[in-house]
Order: structure tokens, then C-alpha cells, then sequence
């Protein structure tokens, strides 16, 4: 990022749903206002405690990427951040070159007017969908994997489209019972939904899909296997790991009906996803840490 000419950047981080958000909500103010979008992949990852990595380069995302010396990912990078979210604090949202999505609505209409006149910083999750359900094709484009697949998955995907498939999704990562590797619930504010959430997700989507075949991705595929259990055609998909999750989700992405975990993760799969008839459950409750949004068409349980 060499020029301070008017952009958009926006802060990275997190697992692979969470940058989804971040760059969909930055991509749209981007386009709506005519300026380049930069991406800043530097400053979150060395410091992430579950040591996760930047994964939109594997996407056919439309942006520019910061450089170390514009980052905040140093020490005084750090300090500068810290500055600049003080000064930025109580400036009106039309002023801001520092947007905290903490310091504003947890969705702020506003944004989708934001005049873009001078570089501006986000920084936050930005998980709803109004941020750019308006530029959805151009996403839908944009956010597919520019990566070559191995054959393994190339056949995995033909097993998917040739059923009525339906992704049901997992997300146990923190303070899983009895796994010795699990982080610990308690150091994040994410809570499990309780087991009887799949029962009746799998009820109500078999009650509209003839023929189900289950393809169930989760990142403890055991505690799925003893926890979950289902009584249709069921494949567990566990060959690629966490190293190349990005192509789980491609996978995911490939089915036709969703149950959607309380993961960004598998919304987005959902939510990207092609067939135009297809089914999604969804908890009632939030999805991962701060999303609220969950399309209308959505069936909640």
C-alpha cells in the first residue's frame, strides 16, 4: 500500500468464516464507493492464540495487500493502533479514518451510505449480512478457490452433486468434553448448542428432502460419530484436516441443503452456496461470536 489515496482497508484475522465477513463488508463499501480495497493480513495473525492463518490468498478476491511498514503487527505498530482508535473514539462516523466496529451498532445501517473521501481502517467482524447481501453475485464470484483441487476431492464433489446431498455441520473446537486438545471454553465467548439441535435439524430437513444423504464435516469427527446419530445415508469427511479446511468448505459448498452449526464457517458455506431451492436450518441462537444475521429464508431451531 504505497499511496494515501481515498481506500478502504480492513483488518484480517480470525478463523476462515470470520474473513469472509471482513472482506464481503469492506469489499461492498469498496465498490459502492469507487476506491481500492486493501487488505491488512499482517497485523492479527502473530498474535492469534489458536494460531490461525490468512486464507483468503487461496480465493479470487479482488484487492491490494498492506505492506509491514503500514501494518500495525509491531510493537510500534501496535502503539500507533492504539492511538488511532483513542483519537478516532468520539469523532463523528463521517469523520472516522479508524472504524471499531465495537464503537458503533451491532449493525449500523449507516455504513451502507459511508462516503468514502479519505483512507479509512476497519476493524471488527462485521457479521451481517445487510453489510453486502447487495453485491451477493459479485461475491459469488469472487469468493470461489482459485487453488487446483486434488482428486480426491474432485471425487468427494461428484459424490455430492450426484445426491440430494445436505452438509451437517460440527463445530465443537472449544472445551469439547473429554478430548484432550480441545481449547478451553472457558477463554473465548462462543457456547455450544446443545446435541438435540442435530435430532431435530436432521428431522425437519429429511421432512422436505426425499432421499437425504448426510455429508458431515466437524472438527471432532469422533464426538460426532458417538454424539449424532443418524438414521439416513451418511458420509463423514475427515481426509483434509485443518491444514486445508478451505477445501472442506469448498466441499461444503457443494451440497445442496445446509444444517448450519453455530460457526461463521458453515453460513458461509450456506449462504454461498448455488442451488436455489436448497434447504438451511439454523440455531436460533447467535452464530459464532457476534453475528446476528441469518437470511429470511432460513428455517430456525
Amino acid at each position: 500500500m504505497a499511496d494515501k489515496r481515498n481506500r478502504v482497508i480492513v483488518r484480517i484475522g480470525g478463523g476462515l468464516g470470520n474473513q469472509l465477513f471482513q472482506y464481503a463488508a469492506a469489499r461492498r463499501l469498496a465498490v459502492r464507493n469507487n476506491v481500492p480495497l486493501t487488505l491488512d493480513h499482517i497485523s492479527c495473525f502473530p498474535r492469534d492464540v489458536f494460531n490461525r492463518n490468512f486464507l483468503l490468498d487461496k480465493f479470487n478476491i479482488k484487492c491490494d495487500y498492506i505492506n509491514n511498514g503500514s501494518s500495525y503487527a509491531s510493537f510500534w505498530g501496535r502503539i500507533r493502533r492504539r492511538i488511532q482508535i483513542k483519537m478516532n473514539r468520539n469523532r463523528e462516523l463521517r469523520r472516522k479514518t479508524y472504524l471499531v466496529e465495537e464503537q458503533v451498532l451491532k449493525h449500523d445501517p449507516r455504513m451502507l451510505d459511508l462516503q468514502v473521501t479519505r483512507p479509512i481502517y476497519l476493524e471488527g467482524c462485521w457479521q451481517h449480512e445487510e453489510y453486502f447481501k447487495d453485491i451477493s453475485d459479485q461475491l459469488m464470484e469472487e469468493l470461489t478457490l482459485r487453488v487446483p483441487h486434488d482428486p480426491v476431492n474432485i471425487e468427494f464433489a461428484k459424490r455430492i452433486n450426484s445426491v440430494e446431498s445436505i452438509c451437517l455441520h460440527v463445530r465443537r473446537l472449544h472445551g469439547v468434553p473429554n478430548v484432550s486438545d480441545a481449547k478451553p471454553l472457558e477463554n473465548v465467548p462462543a457456547e455450544h448448542i446443545d446435541v438435540s439441535y442435530y435430532s431435530k435439524a436432521v428431522d425437519l430437513i429429511a421432512s422436505k428432502v426425499k432421499q437425504p444423504h448426510f455429508f458431515v464435516f466437524a472438527d471432532y469427527p469422533d464426538w460426532a460419530k458417538e454424539n449424532i446419530q443418524l438414521r439416513y445415508r451418511t458420509e463423514y469427511v475427515t481426509h483434509n484436516g485443518a491444514d486445508k479446511d478451505y477445501e472442506d468448505f469448498w466441499l461444503m459448498r457443494q451440497c445442496k441443503h445446509f444444517i448450519v452449526a453455530n460457526s461463521t464457517f458453515s453460513w458461509w458455506a450456506a449462504w454461498l452456496a448455488r442451488n436455489p431451492e436448497k434447504t438451511v436450518v439454523s440455531p436460533k441462537e447467535s452464530i459464532g461470536f457476534r453475528l446476528q444475521s441469518v437470511p429470511p429464508s432460513w428455517l430456525l431451531i
